[in-house]
């Protein structure tokens, strides 16, 4: 008898909304010592670091120390808006859709920290994917491929992109080799969560996938507001993540979980503790499924 196949060993990237609040070095240290291969980093906690003095050389010192790379950077706002503050998205300070200013501290970090890949959402609208959207994913890719750069268009359900159908639709109308998704657990359980559809995406587009847990149903009808403060770890909500994990498990998808969850209750725990809580949820979700590779 053939002896079962052996649990996976997810690759882990501690995202920057789990730790929202740490330092940089304990950011980087947490994550290693947790296990993660790399770190997610918000382009607004990149300029705060600058402004308080940091250097990129003593970024890439703290890096080089604990041997974590930067693997993402978010969020480029509207990629197809008119550039400007979006309408229709009261209280929401500091979100700009198409913003220029964002996009060179992306391709700066790309430059400067080799960062694969950069998130990019739709606008906070339930406005058509007609081709212009289209084409503006498409401009966008060019502008980072000479950076080296990856765009993951993630599809969120309170956005003109609002679910994996469309999201699929823009980076295939697009067809650039350095366009593709990033999957967010949270975003595909509280849009339209198809898992057929899931199952047979193209490996090569599915570029970044974020892991956390939701309760069923939301905390807040302010589904934005639910969304950066009422995550839970992997396992502790109610999300199918065993299905969705399954359906990712095939050739050629190759994206790490960046384990995302941002959670009040987490924030004032230590750095260390939350880092190591949600690699150990993830780690134990993904071993709970059944292998079919």
């Amino acid at each position: 008898m053939n002896a079962p196949p052996a649990a996976r060993e997810p690759r882990l990237v501690l995202a920057w909304g789990t730790v929202r609040d740490a330092s940089f070095p304990d950011r980087v240290a947490a994550a290693r010592r947790a296990g993660y291969e790399g770190i997610g980093l918000a382009i607004p906690y990149y300029r705060d670091l600058l402004a308080r003095g940091w250097k990129d050389r003593d970024l890439a010192a703290v890096l080089a120390e604990w041997d974590v790379r930067i693997n993402e950077v978010e969020v480029l706002f509207g990629f197809h808006g008119a550039p400007g503050r979006p309408a229709g998205v009261a209280g929401r300070p500091g979100l700009v859709y198409a913003d220029p200013e964002l996009e060179r501290t992306a391709f700066h970090l790309a430059d400067t920290f080799g960062v694969p890949f950069a998130q990019t959402v739709g606008t906070f609208d339930a406005r058509p994917i007609g081709p212009e959207v289209v084409d503006a994913f498409g401009e966008l890719c060019d502008r980072a491929a000479a950076h080296g750069l990856r765009v993951a268009l993630e599809f969120v359900p309170y956005s003109s992109i609002p679910d994996l159908a469309s999201g699929l639709a823009v980076v295939a109308g697009a067809d650039r080799g350095n366009g593709g998704l990033c999957v967010d657990s949270w975003h595909f359980f509280r849009g339209d969560p198809d898992l057929g559809l899931l199952r047979t995406a193209p490996p090569e587009r599915v570029f970044m996938v974020q892991f956390n847990d939701g309760p069923v149903p939301p905390v807040d009808p302010d589904r934005m507001v639910d969304a950066v403060h009422h995550r839970v770890l992997p396992g502790e909500g109610d999300f199918d993540l065993r299905a969705f994990v399954a359906a990712l498990d095939r050739p050629g998808v190759e994206a790490p979980f960046s384990v995302e969850v941002y959670c009040d209750a987490l924030r004032s725990r230590p750095t260390s503790e939350v880092a190591r809580r949600a690699a150990d949820a993830t780690r134990a979700v993904v071993a709970s499924v059944p292998r079919t590779l």
